[in-house]
């Protein structure tokens, strides 16, 4: 999945698919002269979306489609002025389609529009969505120099299956197998929720969901998630982690039993192995978690949004107790629009709440993070009255990453800082090898990055650097939870006049299948004078 580059590239976007017009790409875009309205088509697994300008003194469109490429003799259907959206339903999946709107003014027809869209099996972007960022900014949480990788501003009248997934399971429902067999068939009660074109509600009443999920305690549940435990798929690859942000409002009436409403991450299936810790059989499931990571991580439950991080299991499977939790005082949770951010990084999980950094888990010695991707789930769960939670955005940002090259910010020009870098070296604006952005370190100090790479694999670190002798670079392995650091290789550089480029070759540790592997670049000045460092790439070696 590609990084959109940034909210500001959203006009040049834009531009290529309206360049696009005919083409069989996943957005097709008809736009030709100024005086002619634009013409869009938007294609997922479920739902085509067809949406156009007003033609002035049109009375209605006549909408055709087919996957033949032949335009059929009657309109499918005839929409009145007025409407300028309209959905294809119940489309096979990667398939091409053909698209005709006919304006019609005074009987005849107006401006026609055609075009071709290939329904996609996986998300991609929305120039609509990316818009939204200017019009309904994020919160100021946002790390500077990251990029949108992944959204949905809930804009739509259909729900966006390239997405989400609306049937509900997670490891502790595996765990208990109350609803096993149903989540085998597929049979799970699917979720109730409204879409009004600006959000979506996510809700329980006495009437819907019409099955109760939670038989004990006679509770419904209505969610949307971007894993589904029955056929294994994965909607969103988030293992590099990044920075995660809903808007939310959250209500309820009468006294639901179970109440909750929660934005949440959870581990994967097919099984309990990312449940269980290692050293653990379950059913003939061996645990590959490692004791004091995190299983679960709540960015708010229950309405008075308590942060919990979930990970203490003993050796029969059982759940004990959480890594950690905190709640917020002073936010009013209730009728009210909230914004809900979560930072996720190799080393540390921040939590925030409009935009303001409310508690940071950041000892590199107790390292909560996951090193693989978790279910993002989005719920409602209630039994009598109602329960509601509607959203306005979710959004999902990470560092760009350019030209293979896996180390964010490798020319410290992100954001105007050094971030993912910690360290006490100095940023100088042109002070690197081509007057652009460099890093001055002085005798003593150091640079240092964190960052997930695929595990088992060979890399190969390049990196600038002018000044005297007494640089030195080393790779470690980081173990997950302690941190433990193993030094896999390093280099120390000799004094040369001018920029010099260097490079270093390692191998990364082991883990368990495609989980990731975090292991730490650090980049020290031991000389007796300055060194100034510049455009560090990180790089798989068969892509060099």
């Amino acid at each position: 999945m590609s990084i959109i580059r940034s909210v500001r590239a959203f006009s040049w976007v834009f531009s290529l698919l309206v360049l696009a017009a005919v083409s069989c790409t996943p957005a097709a875009i008809v736009q030709n002269e100024s005086s002619t309205p634009s013409f869009y088509l938007m294609g997922t697994r479920s739902w085509i979306r067809i949406t156009w300008n007003h033609i002035p003194g049109a009375g209605e469109y006549r909408l055709y489609w087919s996957d033949n490429n032949k335009k059929p003799e009657n309109p499918n259907i005839i929409v009145k002025a007025g409407t300028n959206r309209f959905y294809i339903q119940e489309v096979q999946p990667e398939t091409k389609y053909n698209v005709w709107v006919e304006p019609v003014a005074n009987g005849k027809v107006k401006h026609p529009f055609t075009g071709t869209v290939t329904t996609q099996k996986k998300w991609v972007p929305d120039p609509l969505d990316l818009k939204e960022l200017e019009t309904n900014p994020a919160s100021a949480a946002v790390p500077k120099g990251m990029e949108i990788y992944w959204q949905d501003e809930f804009n739509d009248e259909q729900l966006n299956r390239n997405k989400w997934f609306t049937n509900y399971y997670s490891s502790i429902d595996y765990l208990y197998k109350v609803n096993f067999d149903k989540m085998k068939e597929g049979r799970l009660p699917e979720a109730a929720y409204i879409l009004n074109g600006k959000t979506i509600n996510l809700f329980t009443n006495d009437s819907l969901p019409h099955e109760v999920y939670d038989l004990k305690n006679n509770k419904k549940i209505s969610s949307i998630q971007t894993y589904d435990w029955g056929t294994n798929q994965n909607l969103l690859d988030n293992s590099r982690g990044g920075y995660f942000e809903v808007k939310v409002k959250r209500s309820s009436t009468g006294k639901p039993r179970g109440l909750n409403t929660a934005f949440w991450f959870d581990s994967p299936g097919p099984d309990l192995k990312y449940y269980l810790q290692q050293g653990t059989t379950l059913e003939g499931v061996q645990g590959i978690r490692p004791k004091g990571q995190v299983f679960e991580i709540d960015v708010f439950e229950y309405l008075n949004a308590q942060f919990v991080l979930h990970g203490h299991v003993d050796s029969n499977g059982r759940f004990l107790r959480n890594l950690n939790t905190h709640i917020a005082e002073g936010y009013t949770h209730i009728d009210n629009w909230v914004v809900h951010g979560m930072l996720w990084t190799p080393t540390s999980i921040k939590h925030y709440i409009n935009g303001n950094l409310i508690k940071e888990y950041t000892d590199k010695n107790q390292i909560y993070s996951p090193n693989h991707f978790m279910n993002v789930l989005l719920g409602s769960y209630g039994g009598g009255g109602t329960v509601n939670m509607e959203v306005d955005y979710i959004r999902y940002y990470n560092w760009p990453l350019k030209n293979g090259n896996e180390l964010p910010n490798p020319g410290f020009e992100n954001g105007g800082d050094l971030a993912p870098w910690e360290g006490d070296g100095s940023r100088i604006a042109d002070g690197g090898r081509n007057k652009t952005a460099g890093v001055l370190l002085k005798p003593g100090q150091q640079i240092e990055q964190y960052v997930y790479l695929d595990n088992d694999t060979d890399y190969q670190l390049q990196y600038w650097h002018q000044g005297s002798n007494g640089l030195k670079v080393t790779i470690d392995n980081v173990q997950m939870v302690s941190g433990k650091l193993t030094a896999i290789a390093e280099k120390e550089s000799g004094s040369k006049s001018g920029f010099v480029k260097e490079a270093l070759n390692f191998h990364s540790g082991k883990e368990y299948g495609s989980n990731k592997k975090t292991i730490r670049v650090s980049i020290a000045n031991e000389g007796a004078a300055e060194v100034i460092v510049d455009d560090v790439t990180l790089k798989k070696a068969a892509v060099m």
